[in-house]
């Protein structure tokens, strides 16, 4: 909660505007006659103290204990899907982020890219939860965050951009030699209130990775994974009942 500030101050020390009328020594009057009264002066009123309403509006916004009770669980997993041990549930507790960062990926570099839903939900975010599920081997992260109203849109546009502006990079392997990197961002049509399907593919025989994005009102649900085991995971399978789940 953000305390709300005063606002307006006002002066303790009195003034008087325009000319204040002339003073004359009242003429001898006869005895028995009733003096003249002196001068009257209007003060101005001083101005009150105004202290805006801290009512807060709408709903309030969810924490990342709220966000954990959304995580997949093992019974509304598609067939084939399993959660290994706990699925190593980790949330943001029961604070709001406060500061509203901006995404890092207005920014930073196309080589920096990293397809995770930790690293791109953390634009404009006010709380988190994740976990992990298996397709088969193939491991996902799942990742829902909360935003403030119209933040998660806004996201969005900020992560589409990202891979228009590096959709073609070169990026080096770990002996420093080029890998040129393609990115694509596709949008998917009837999945929650938008959904975009990321991919980034490296040219040669390297790690493929992809991250479904799908916002449902002010939260955003991420699934990412990698093909590091031969294939990539079957994001849509999970993503349909899961946002159906959310919504």
């Amino acid at each position: 909660m953000v305390a709300a500030a005063v606002t307006g101050c006002s002066s303790g020390t009195l003034t008087v505007s325009g000319e204040l009328p002339a003073t004359t020594a009242a003429p001898a009057t006869s005895t028995g006659a009733t003096p003249t009264a002196p001068p009257t002066v209007q003060l101005p009123t001083a101005t009150a103290f105004s202290t805006p309403s801290s009512t807060p509006t709408g709903p309030p916004l969810p924490t990342g204990v709220d966000l954990r009770t959304s995580l997949p669980t093992a019974a509304m997993l598609p067939a084939g899907w399993t959660i290994k041990g706990t699925g190593n549930p980790v949330d943001t507790g029961t604070t709001i982020n406060e500061y509203r960062a901006d995404p890092p990926q207005i920014t930073e570099p196309c080589t920096q890219m990293r397809i995770s839903g930790t690293v791109f939900s953390q634009g404009y975010r006010v709380s988190g939860a994740t976990s992990e599920v298996y397709d088969g081997d193939h491991m996902v992260q799942v990742y829902l965050a909360a935003y403030r109203p119209g933040d998660a849109a806004k996201l969005l546009g900020d992560l589409r951009a990202y891979a228009e502006r590096c959709k073609t990079f070169t990026a080096k392997n770990t002996d420093g030699a080029p890998v040129p990197m393609t990115v694509t961002a596709q949008p998917v049509p009837g999945l929650g209130n938008e959904a975009v399907d990321l991919k980034q593919v490296p040219t040669g025989p390297y790690r493929t990775s992809e991250i479904v994005m799908t916002r449902i009102g002010d939260r955003v649900l991420f699934l990412s994974g990698d093909n590091i085991l031969g294939r990539l995971p079957n994001f849509m399978q999970l993503a349909v009942p899961l946002v159906k789940s959310i919504t």
